[in-house]
């Protein structure tokens, strides 16, 4: 705007310019005070604006730019007063009091901005107010439960939330919805935590609907379904709830379930939910790997109870049966009443190994024959039955669930052909190494009294090729099976137990031989290495055997070796690590044996005070073919010398073999390529070749 006129410029003309604006209506404001400034003498141009007029008004001194500023300290602004004087002499005398009229400005343009929204705070004011009260009534006549929540409390409740509950007071029920619940929902999760995160969801949301489960004041429980709906009450969010009692829905729901998928007699599942347990775990196992077993039982003459006693005596067994049964398995095998006396066992997560699932099967097995032969009360009689069972092991889903329960089903008829009271599986292979493994265990009870175990020494040689030890490697002459394999019947006498004297006898031979050596310059600097179970290992007074051992032979320092393996570390490693130390406190010396193809972390390994690390076959095998191979064994080299022990590789059979550990630094080797295990007088034969040769 431009204009030129004499209305002279001063203190007093812009007091009455300031009087005059006042009165203008908000709509003309900007546009007449722009005018009136304008009318100035000596003032071209007058602006309102949030920016400067021009660009290059920063720089022109004919241009004055005033910022509107309260100067409440809310930070209210209201643009900038942009005039631009004829002369820019007219600032140097005027300057100062158009700074006042500025200020003056800006708050009389600030008190008309909170005038106005002073009023339309009142009228929102009385609209919120009246919607409100429209809430409250149908708040607190509505026939379901409602409630407000805010900040996570209950904050308000109706009359009929207040009677759901069997409570006298809303005082009384205005809490967190947690403590009107039990501590755990259905689901298992813990009420707060669910109630947090259902209440942060409806406020994200907008809305969420979930079935929750609440007590009642007399403690009783209660199911409804919640609603939480987002409100924004004067200013802020709050939630609205909504129950409605599923009591009754859910009752019905579970009882149409119990009906559907359980026994009514023993509460057990029933075929149904079996076959469909029976899928879950097949589809289970093929990912996992892991052996599955159905197990079909029949008790045997059960009829004759039923003719003579009558239906409600035999009803009282097969409940009693029923519980016994859940009493002998885990807690997620599952336990079904197939129908009549027959139940059938869903027996999950057994070995991926055949062999132990077998034997893991065979035990659940035989602890259900002797638990349903005990003695049971029948109403004042008592009764003493038994059971004949089928088993039948699966992998994946390679036959069908129902061809399954065939299997398992005629494995029961042979133990009932065999004579009842017995355990018979499907396959007659399996049959056969049950049989087989059994008559094993029978001879190897009687191997150590019958004097029927001997002892082989495989050397252990350094890079120049000379003898410093051996390891002493037991086998068993049975006279009904010839030299016997450790690898055939150690891991049966781990299972068994017979191990304690098995290891017992190896060590006492072990130091017997020793104290033979030390008189023969041959062998007087041989040290014998023993393998040791896990179980030995644990044996309450194992360090007491060992030491009554030593000191009975005179067996010097360093001269007894102890090979434990990686898998030993796995449980009770603080335990395994103070036994350890008790015996290196005897002069006894310690090797890993079979390094890295357990588990053991290498923090635990740095604990242990072991002597020795032995590279396992496995690695040495293809150590000249697969890169991978060649890089364990060079980095188990590497450890051993980082922790300051010896490495010896077992396995090794050929001279590149051992060229390739060499030029690694492997400290020692043993294998084929040198001898195989020996009876103690063919090693002493190659003892004597052996120091001829490397002299």
């Amino acid at each position: 705007m431009t204009a030129t006129n004499n209305t002279p410029l001063d203190a007093q003309q812009l007091l009455r310019l300031l009087c005059r604006a006042a009165l203008l209506p908000d709509s003309d404001f900007p546009a007449g005070l722009a005018r009136e400034l304008a009318a100035l003498q000596g003032v071209a141009e007058a602006h309102f604006t949030t920016d400067l007029p021009v660009p290059d008004a920063a720089k022109d001194a004919r241009w004055l730019c005033l910022p509107l500023m309260a100067g409440s300290g809310d930070g209210s602004d209201h643009g900038i007063l942009c005039l631009r004087a004829l002369d820019p002499a007219l600032w140097v005398a005027h300057g100062e009091a158009l700074a006042h009229f500025a200020t003056a400005l800006a708050h009389l343009l600030e008190e008309r901005r909170l005038r106005a929204f002073a009023q339309q705070a009142q009228e929102r004011s009385l609209a919120l107010q009246h919607s409100e009260k429209r809430f409250r009534d149908l708040f607190d006549n509505s026939p379901d439960p409602c409630w407000l929540i805010e900040n996570g409390i209950f904050t308000h409740c109706n009359r009929a939330a207040i009677h759901m509950l069997g409570y006298t007071r809303c005082e009384d029920i205005l809490q967190h919805p947690s403590r009107l619940s039990p501590e755990r929902q259905p689901d298992g999760r813990l009420s707060f935590e669910k109630a947090e995160e259902l209440m942060q969801r409806a406020l994200q949301e907008g809305m969420v609907r979930f079935e929750w489960e609440h007590c009642r004041a007399n403690g009783s429980f209660l199911s409804v379904e919640v609603t939480l709906a987002r409100l924004d009450l004067q200013g802020h969010a709050v939630l609205y709830c909504v129950w409605r009692d599923i009591t009754d829905r859910k009752q019905a729901q579970e009882e149409a379930y119990q009906l559907a998928y359980f026994d009514p007699l023993t509460g057990l599942p029933n075929r149904r939910l079996l076959l469909d347990r029976l899928q879950q775990g097949m589809a289970a196992s093929s990912r996992s790997g892991k052996h599955r077993a159905v197990l079909y039982l029949d008790l045997d003459h059960f009829k004759n109870l039923n003719d003579t006693r009558g239906h409600e005596v035999g009803d009282r067994l097969l409940v009693e049966v029923a519980g016994r049964l859940r009493a002998c398995v885990r807690e997620g095998d599952t336990v079904a009443r197939q129908g009549g006396d027959e139940f059938v066992l869903l027996i999950q997560q057994l070995g991926e190994n055949l062999e132990t699932a077998v034997s893991q099967a065979g035990v659940v097995a035989e602890k259900i024959v002797t638990r349903l032969s005990e003695p049971c009360n029948l109403g004042g009689a008592a009764y003493q039955g038994t059971t004949s069972v089928g088993i039948a092991l699966f992998v994946g889903q390679t036959v069908p669930a129902d061809e399954l329960l065939q299997r398992a089903d005629q494995a029961m008829y042979q133990a009932k052909a065999a004579g009842r009271n017995a355990v018979r599986f499907f396959e007659p292979a399996i049959q056969e190494r049950i049989n087989t493994r059994a008559a094993m265990e029978g001879e190897l009870r009687h191997a150590v009294e019958r004097n029927e175990l001997v002892l082989h020494y495989q050397p252990q040689v350094d890079p120049q090729g000379r003898c410093t030890g051996v390891e002493a490697l037991v086998r068993w002459n049975s006279p009904l099976r010839g030299l016997v394999s450790p690898l055939d019947f150690i891991g049966l006498a781990e299972e068994t137990g017979l191990i304690l004297p098995i290891g017992h006898w190896v060590l006492a031979e072990a130091c017997r031989t020793l104290m033979a050596w030390q008189a023969d310059p041959l062998t007087a600097h041989l040290g014998i290495a023993v393998n040791v179970s896990a179980r030995q290992l644990r044996e309450g007074d194992f360090v007491q055997q060992v030491r009554a051992l030593l000191h009975g032979h005179g067996i010097g320092p360093g001269r007894l070796k102890l090979e434990i393996t990686e898998s030993m570390l796995v449980h009770d490693i603080e335990q395994t690590i103070a036994t350890m130390r008790a015996l290196k406190d005897l002069g006894v010396s310690f090797a890993l044996d079979d390094f890295g193809t357990g588990y053991s972390s290498l923090y635990y390994v740095k604990r242990l005070p072991l002597d020795q690390i032995k590279i396992d076959q496995s690695f040495v095998r293809d150590i000249l073919v697969d890169p991978n191979d060649a890089a364990i064994c060079r980095a188990v080299v590497a450890l051993g010398h980082s922790l300051g022990l010896v490495t010896m590789a077992e396995g090794v059979e050929t001279p590149e073999q051992w060229a390739f550990l060499a030029d690694e630094r492997c400290d020692g080797a043993q294998g084929y390529l040198y001898a195989r295990p020996l009876p103690v007088g063919e090693l002493l034969v190659w003892l004597r070749q052996r120091r001829a040769v490397v002299a």
